[in-house]
């Protein structure tokens, strides 16, 4: 059989982490050889900023700030490996704002780092990346740090 799998567009949501870093090597990786672009997303939880009151403003352009710098290092990666992409930083509820840009962005693959969680954080918690592989209409890619 000689199909093969192409993507032209991968998303990778991060956080900053180095679990997202590895996240954003892999979709480098993978563009580069199926000839995809990537968009690299950095969702801000602006619920979080709302506690801050008088200083919402001043949080929110924080959070704006470490947002562009958490896309940075994947936008590098991808430049090394000759790939194009875009930054988006958005605010939000991680998991809806991932769905809804992948959805938007027409994307054929979302590439995320996980941390891994016992069964009973996973349980109580759920993770961001579950619920987004759960609920994607796309495949999910999740890469976990050895």
């Amino acid at each position: 059989m000689t199909d093969s799998v192409v993507y032209s567009k991968i998303l990778v949501p991060t956080d900053g982490s180095s679990y997202a870093l590895l996240a954003g090597r892999h979709a480098a990786y993978l563009a580069k050889i199926t000839g995809a672009s990537v968009v690299v997303l950095n969702v801000m939880e602006t619920d979080m900023a709302f506690h801050a009151g008088i200083h919402y403003a001043e949080e929110v352009a924080q959070m704006e700030k470490a947002g562009l710098k958490a896309t940075a290092g994947i936008r590098e990666l991808c430049t090394a490996a000759g790939v194009e992409s875009k930054e988006l930083v958005v605010k939000g509820s991680p998991v809806a704002t991932i769905l809804k840009v992948a959805d938007e962005e027409r994307v054929d693959l979302i590439v995320m780092g996980t941390v891994g969680m016992s069964a009973v954080e996973r349980v109580l918690l759920g993770s961001v990346s579950g619920k987004v592989s759960h609920h994607a209409r796309c495949p999910v890619l999740l890469v976990r740090e050895r």
